[in-house]
């Protein structure tokens, strides 16, 4: 069981050619948010000499991939490279798919004048309208080189309605944040993994729960190490207001309150310059409330990528449940969690992080 390194093309996530293994490998894999790393190659490595590392290694164009036994684990486009000359040691920064979409505005790269042309979206889930926001971004004109090896999931019915005006070019990294961040928002996952002999990234979105994990501390060749749990208070808030499109007294704004909190008052303001729903307004700041009106509760442990489970059997967003046993700060039985990263190198050790 090991690791492998894997260079495709990032358009299209074929052309896999098999790379030498790197002195060093970063990554790391995020729930709702994108996960990077870097890696360090020796060119002068003999096994270079059957490959144009100019070629399997070119910035934006090519996509270093990591699998564990054929299971892709991470995937990301190289950003950055920087050569040292007299070592032949190259140093890549990589970043995974959240980069290339951030990248992108959420317009209609048809049209001439994108401007004019919104995107309305009727009763849809908010999972749907990323979706269906995704799916834009990777249309274009032939010859944009516009498209992604991205499988979308199918249309789920909802309560949102929604208006995108093109007037606004807004980022689509940051309509994806705000999708995520109301109430009831979707959580969003592109998951890697090979098709054949290609990269390719499935979409999941909806409230991500999938794959049921457990874990025992204190137990024999239980293959935990480093736990730790840090509970985070700096951001509290028992009143968040959401402030929308306009000016003066016409600004539109939404506020949700906590009239019995269990923490000192504290306000929480947002700031959504293009925001013309009221309904919008209103889930982002109940979504902000239910967010942070509770101190954040963070776990982290390293575990063996050859144990049980597998890093490679990991999801982001599956149950994670943890036993204990005497311990004078964690006091109960056991903690369920959710799987919200986990990170590594080349070794076997992987850190997993839950909330």
């Amino acid at each position: 069981m090991a690791w492998s390194v894997w260079s495709v093309d990032t358009v299209t996530g074929g052309d896999r050619q098999r790379l030498p293994k790197p002195a060093s490998f970063s990554w790391g894999r995020v729930l709702n948010a994108g996960g990077s790393g870097s890696a360090v190659f020796m060119l002068r490595d003999s096994v270079f000499s059957r490959l144009n590392p100019r070629t399997v290694l070119r910035e934006k164009s090519r996509t270093l991939v990591l699998d564990w036994d054929g299971v892709v684990v991470y995937a990301g486009a190289v950003d950055r490279a920087v050569y040292d000359q007299p070592s032949g040691r190259l140093t890549i920064a990589h970043s995974d798919i959240w980069t290339a979409l951030s990248d992108r505005l959420a317009i209609d790269h048809r049209e001439p004048v994108a401007k004019v042309i919104n995107q309305v979206f009727v009763s849809k889930s908010s999972g749907t309208v990323a979706k269906k926001l995704v799916e834009l971004s990777m249309q274009g004109l032939a010859g944009m080189n516009i498209a992604l090896p991205i499988t979308l999931p199918a249309d789920v019915a909802g309560s949102i309605s929604r208006t995108y005006y093109g007037y606004h070019f807004e980022w689509l990294g940051d309509v994806l944040q705000n999708l995520m961040d109301e109430d009831g928002g979707t959580d969003i996952d592109f998951r890697p993994r090979w098709v054949g002999n290609a990269l390719n990234w499935e979409m999941r979105t909806g409230s991500l729960s999938s794959g049921s994990y457990e874990w025992h501390v204190g137990v024999e060749k239980s293959g935990i190490t480093d736990l730790s749990v840090t509970t985070d208070a700096v951001n509290v808030a028992t009143a968040a207001y959401a402030i929308g499109e306009g000016s003066g007294i016409d600004k539109l704004a939404h506020s949700q309150r906590d009239l019995t909190p269990d923490y000192p008052f504290a306000d929480r303001l947002t700031t959504l310059s293009t925001e013309t729903s009221e309904d919008a307004l209103a889930r982002y700041a109940l979504g902000e409330l239910n967010a942070f009106e509770t101190p954040t509760e963070q776990w982290g442990f390293s575990i063996l990528a050859s144990s049980s489970p597998k890093v490679s059997d990991l999801l982001l967003g599956g149950t994670a449940k943890t036993w204990m046993q005497d311990d004078p700060w964690l006091t109960e039985k056991s903690y369920t969690n959710r799987i919200i990263g986990f990170s590594g190198d080349l070794s076997e050790n992987v850190n997993l992080q839950f909330q």
